[in-house]
């Protein structure tokens, strides 16, 4: 009788098991899927929400928030502007005086739609959150809700700072106006305590200007490579630890790189979960 119960006591957790990773499995490819929906309609804004969500990974960790939070903020980042799906691309980067009646109230209801979409998929709650207010303003000035201070969720406020920065930094080549990286750090200081939350402006200058490269630092040791995952290929030896974007060593220095390893690094690649460039030794 006590062998049987211990059998079914492992059957019951091999199931659960089994059923977490089918979870997990199914997540990922939801994930990959709105990536690739996003990309389809505008590459620009799908490397926009990818950039936005490494720039929202260090703010994260800044802040301290858990894991599952620091996870939501990552989903919000990726795909907080997946309720401009269906908007004509020009519509996207003409100045506001220059917009129709119909896309003066398309553009500012995008976060709600956003949400909506996010919402229909209970795991995805806490980034439809996030993904909601990512317009509101400190000063109550934004939009949808002209929500106000530390009324407006902090995920919000984190991910309005990274997408600002990133949204201005990176125009397309025909945008009609481009700027500096001095210029879009001129803006947040200007909007401090305006449109941003003040400590995240804070926080978000710091990493900008920790993350700067002194001139010492950019010379690579002779023999060095910086590869993107995209580049990387079996046998390669990495000459520095590769690491995931919560600060894990996912390989570490003087790891020759099989196939395997080369498969599942670009897999990884499509959840936005490694850190590039990996840097090899020079065959």
């Amino acid at each position: 009788m006590a062998n049987r119960l211990a059998r079914d006591v492992r059957s019951l957790a091999d199931v659960r098991e089994s059923l977490q990773a089918q979870v997990t499995a199914n997540r990922a490819g939801v994930e990959v899927m709105l990536c690739g929906l996003v990309d389809a309609f505008n590459p620009h804004l799908g490397s926009h929400g990818r950039r936005v969500a490494k720039l929202v990974d260090m703010l994260a960790v800044r802040f301290k928030v858990s894991y599952f939070a620091h996870q939501a903020l990552r989903h919000a980042a990726m795909f907080h502007d997946i309720g401009m799906l269906g908007m004509p691309r020009t519509t996207l980067f003409l100045p506001w005086s220059e917009l129709s009646e119909t896309d003066r109230s398309l553009i500012p209801s995008h976060p709600e739609i956003g949400a909506s979409h996010l919402r229909a998929l209970p795991w995805f709650e806490p980034s439809a959150t996030a993904v909601a207010a990512h317009h509101e303003h400190w000063d109550g000035s934004g939009f949808p809700r002209r929500l106000a201070g530390e009324d407006i969720p902090i995920g919000a406020r984190i991910l309005a700072v990274c997408d600002s920065y990133d949204e201005m930094l990176n125009k397309p080549a025909d945008a009609p106006e481009q700027f500096t990286e001095e210029q879009v750090l001129e803006h947040l200081r200007n909007h401090r305590g305006h449109k941003f939350d003040p400590r995240v402006v804070d926080l978000f200058l710091g990493i900008v200007a920790e993350a700067s490269p002194r001139e010492e630092e950019q010379k690579l040791p002779e023999g060095e490579l910086p590869l993107s995952l995209s580049e990387l290929q079996a046998g390669h030896c990495l000459s520095r630890d590769l690491m995931n974007v919560s600060g894990l060593v996912l390989l570490t220095k003087g790891t020759v790189l099989a196939e395997a390893n080369v498969l599942r690094l670009r897999a990884l690649r499509g959840m936005n979960a490694v850190v590039e460039p990996v840097y090899v030794h020079e065959n």
